[in-house]
């Protein structure tokens, strides 16, 4: 199941890091050669922090893609509990729209702190809003 959602959601990683990728000139690989860095050093010192943004990115666009995904997949499997399957057509079905509403400001809620965390963790690691 990991190979699966790797396979499905690194197109939407990748792109996250084409611009931070883009950026990248030979130029500065260049001038770190001639200043005398391996490879490595130009790696670690040059590249890696300019695809950080990027790459964070992306992963914090894919964690919460594939999370929600992932429920979404788990809730409607055959042995998935009753209550996940069914619980939002049961309710819409019986016309409890209370609950069914406060069931989805629940879902909202918890999306808005996902959605809070993942841009503390932007602002932490240096990802620019656009």
């Amino acid at each position: 199941m990991f190979i699966a959602y790797v396979t499905r959601f690194m197109p939407y990683g990748l792109r996250y890091n084409t611009a931070s990728m883009l950026q990248i000139h030979k130029e500065l690989e260049e001038s770190a050669a001639m200043s005398g860095a391996s490879w490595g050093t130009t790696f670690r010192r040059i590249i890696l922090p300019l695809l950080k943004p990027g790459l964070v990115a992306g992963w914090i666009y894919v964690m919460i893609v594939s999370i929600r995904e992932l429920r979404a997949r788990s809730c409607s499997t055959a042995r998935a509990p009753r209550w996940c399957r069914s619980l939002i057509w049961e309710l819409w079905e019986n016309g409890q729209y209370v609950e069914l509403s406060a069931l989805g400001v629940m879902l909202i809620i918890a999306l808005f702190v996902l959605v809070i965390a993942a841009q503390w963790l932007g602002r932490k690691f240096g990802v620019r809003k656009a």
